[in-house]
């Protein structure tokens, strides 16, 4: 009877080390599962950062044309007002050469007196 449970001591511990074996190989097992499911996560979220990066990229070079386009715009209406305005003083003066050459000589003289003053 002694000799049974020395052999089923012997046994219990060789099954012990056996499933201490397997849960160690088991744990492996799934550190190597966690450290791919981690590779996969970190590849995904950069693969989210590039591709937001490029939405954001493409959104300001969208914007930029549009600001481009509206500048120059802008700039056209700025030169067809300018032109108007020159059609309208050449107008005035063609109509009133006399007040247009005493207002010239009237800004002239003006200029001259605060950069005499300087």
């Amino acid at each position: 009877m002694a000799n049974t449970s020395v052999q089923a001591a012997a046994t219990g511990s060789q099954s012990g080390s056996d499933k201490g074996s397997r849960d160690a190989d088991d744990l492996s097992a799934q550190i190597a599962t966690l450290r791919k499911d981690l590779a996969g996560l970190t590849e995904l979220v950069g693969e989210i950062g590039t591709r937001r990066g490029k939405d954001a990229k493409r959104k300001v070079e969208e914007k930029a044309g549009e600001m481009r386009l509206q500048g120059e715009e802008l700039l056209h209406e700025a030169g067809r007002r300018a032109a108007q305005y020159e059609d309208a003083a050449i107008g005035q003066i063609r109509a009133n050469p006399f007040q247009a050459v005493g207002i010239a000589a009237a800004a002239g003289f003006l200029l001259g007196y605060l950069n005499a003053r300087r």
